[in-house]
């Protein structure tokens, strides 16, 4: 009888992992693509410290963050592209990255400098289309 129950627990077990994975799995993944416009130079290079030590911690303690990358525009010295790819929304984006610390102190920093006027912000998110690839060696 305890064999039938310890089977039975097992079985029920196993099936909730499976469910949990596949769920997972089907949960595409999500981008953020900011553009952030400075007033002055002065106000980038005040960003680009702040966001430094930020993208530093999320390459070293977020391996569910596949993408966290500054993008200077070749054409507007002024303009910064943010690139972030996370492999799903509701864990690696919403529960991780925005509740570690270091974006806990950075974003109302950088909220500070928009509500001062020294930098516009606009950005879009994105679900992977499953079309295409990301990540090619040179």
């Amino acid at each position: 009888r305890w064999l039938i129950s310890l089977v039975f627990i097992t079985t029920c077990a196993f099936l909730i992992l499976q469910r949990h994975l596949s769920q997972a799995q089907s949960s595409p993944m999500f981008s953020l693509i900011v553009t952030l416009t400075f007033r002055n130079d002065e106000y980038k290079q005040e960003f680009l410290q702040l966001f430094s030590p930020v993208a530093k911690y999320v390459r070293e303690n977020e391996p569910s963050t596949l993408a966290y990358e500054s993008l200077q525009s070749d054409q507007d010295p002024l303009r910064i592209l943010l690139l972030e790819r996370y492999t799903d929304k509701d864990v690696a984006y919403l529960k991780t990255h925005k509740s570690s610390s270091a974006f806990l102190e950075f974003r109302p920093k950088l909220k500070a400098m928009q509500e001062a006027g020294y930098v516009t912000i606009e950005g879009h998110s994105y679900e992977d289309s499953m079309i295409g690839f990301v990540g090619r060696n040179r």
